[in-house]
């Protein structure tokens, strides 16, 4: 684990946010997984109702998850939850993975207020919603950046709740995980990335300590 972490600060760098490591994703307000702000998810928007397609994933560990976008959104969550559902069974993707097929979100990209967040997971919907932040349907979208939020947020829905520091601990390993492992050619990884592997360059007492003085309880 710690050569991964130091090989994956390496590639992915420290970051050079203002803000500290730990707070770059935020703490969870209200029934949301991290507090993004006002929501807006255009496909679920009336003027867009002729474009919206539902359709659940493929792959079979992850086939109780719905995807929800237009046809090239959905194509493109598609494409991630594969990527996602073909990562060797480790013990923190495979948490992830459960947690998103025993929860059965939908899954949509949406605009956050709090743009620094990737994503957020709102708990106060029936079923859960898995909201991706729309930066990754843009310009080159990559399949594997949304996968590896995907297995950010599935941590989270395993723990059934807005995350606690030892919760976001736990969802930063998976995504570090999944970094590692997804990002091994030419294609550029999300920023989340290098915060993870800045934020676990550290002990878990300290990285939990950093979390709390982000505002993780």
């Amino acid at each position: 684990t710690v050569a991964m972490v130091v090989v994956a600060t390496a590639l992915f760098g420290s970051g050079s946010d203002q803000l500290p490591v730990a707070a770059r994703r935020s703490p969870p307000a209200g029934d949301l997984s991290h507090g993004v702000g006002a929501i807006r998810v255009p496909i679920l928007e009336p003027q867009n109702r002729a474009l919206l397609v539902r359709r659940q994933a493929g792959c079979p560990r992850l086939d109780r998850v719905t995807l929800v976008g237009t046809a090239a959104e959905v194509r493109l969550l598609e494409a991630a939850a594969e990527d996602l559902c073909a990562l060797r069974s480790t013990a923190p993707i495979q948490r992830a993975r459960d947690g998103l097929q025993k929860a059965a979100p939908t899954v949509a990209f949406a605009e956050f207020e709090l743009s620094i967040n990737e994503s957020t997971t709102d708990f106060g919907t029936d079923p859960p919603r898995v909201l991706v932040h729309a930066k990754f349907q843009q310009g080159a979208a990559v399949a594997e950046r949304v996968a590896v939020v995907l297995a950010h947020e599935g941590a989270h829905l395993a723990d059934g709740r807005p995350p606690t520091a030892a919760d976001e601990l736990a969802a930063r390993k998976a995504e570090l995980e999944a970094c590692g492992r997804l990002f091994t050619g030419g294609v550029q990884p999300n920023r989340g990335c290098a915060d993870a592997a800045a934020l676990l360059a550290t002990d878990d007492a300290s990285a939990l300590h950093r979390l709390k003085e982000a505002g993780y309880r």
